[in-house]
């Protein structure tokens, strides 16, 4: 016992010297997404500080190239308790709680973004969006895909898979099918998503670095609530997104984006795969109706994306 004290005393003192003593920790340990969320109260808070902001993350790829002061974790457990010797809460962000018994997310009170900056410990205006840092060997190497339509399918290989989220895979080609003359798409996601004919296939071919790389210099993006979602925002990427009406765009999308939404009387249920309804919200979004939202996204310049904000 004494000898285990020991070690971890000696780690402890070997992060802080390492690491410094932080201003905040913080963490979510989700999927892709939530993590990737992270990143808006750790520039929120370098805004604010200079001394070290601790990260802790399932995935350090999301945070490569910000500035020194950020310390990025492992998810390692001991770096909370160290945290709190060191008089630092260690903040957790999850902004919501999954009921499983009915199978439905608590949704916030606001923006998840903003709700994940008040947990941080911010006050005052917040900006609602993540950020991505692109270095310049990775957007080189993505610059084949200038002005492309980049195109997802499926999130059903998530962290937490919401088939209530999901869309008619006979839909998407059709959408690729209205356009195939005019423009030219990039599939982006998993292997495991439904492919489609007449387009550029990097389904599982990319890493998370060169996926963002592509969303940067793709004319825009389609796709679904999700990790992709949120990366084309970190990138300044426009994008149609199919919501549906198991969330609201309000909480966990963004106004620069066309969401392509549909709200019967049981929406928002926020439910994740249960469905009374035959999911109504995303069966009765047509393929007009985002070929249409399409068309009205690229009439607008590809200029950097408005930014919303929330006082806390």
């Amino acid at each position: 016992m004494i000898a285990d004290q020991l070690r971890l005393w000696t780690w402890g003192v070997h992060q802080v010297f390492r690491l410094g003593r932080p201003e905040v920790a913080f963490a979510f340990l989700g999927g892709l997404g939530d993590e990737l969320l992270c990143t808006a109260p750790l520039v929120e808070w370098l805004d604010r500080r200079a001394g070290p902001i601790w990260v802790r993350t399932r995935c350090p790829e999301l945070f490569a190239g910000f500035p020194a002061q950020t310390r990025i974790l492992p998810d390692d457990a001991r770096y909370h308790r160290l945290a709190l010797r060191l008089r630092r809460p260690f903040r957790y962000l999850a902004y919501s709680r999954y009921d499983s018994e009915h199978d439905r997310d608590q949704p916030p009170s606001r923006h998840v973004i903003a709700e994940m900056c008040h947990r941080a410990g911010l006050t005052g205006e917040v900006r609602l969006r993540p950020h991505w840092r692109i270095a310049d060997r990775e957007s080189a190497i993505a610059q084949r895909w200038q002005g492309h339509l980049a195109i997802q399918t499926s999130t059903l290989t998530a962290h937490v898979p919401m088939p209530n989220k999901q869309w008619l895979a006979a839909r998407w080609q059709a959408v690729v099918d209205r356009f195939a003359s005019t423009i030219q798409f990039v599939q982006l996601g998993s292997r495991d998503d439904p492919p489609l004919r007449g387009v550029a296939d990097l389904r599982g071919r990319t890493s998370l670095r060169e996926t963002a790389a592509v969303l940067y210099h793709a004319r825009a993006f389609v796709g679904l609530v999700g990790f992709l979602m949120h990366l084309a925002r970190a990138v300044d990427c426009p994008a149609t997104i199919v919501y549906g009406g198991r969330e609201t765009p309000a909480l966990t999308g963004y106004s620069c984006n066309i969401n392509v939404t549909c709200t019967p009387a049981c929406s928002p249920c926020w439910q994740r795969a249960h469905c009374d309804y035959n999911r109504i919200c995303m069966t009765e979004i047509s393929t007009d109706m985002v070929t249409t939202a399409i068309e009205r996204l690229l009439a607008r310049p590809r200029n950097p994306l408005r930014v919303d904000t929330a006082s806390l």
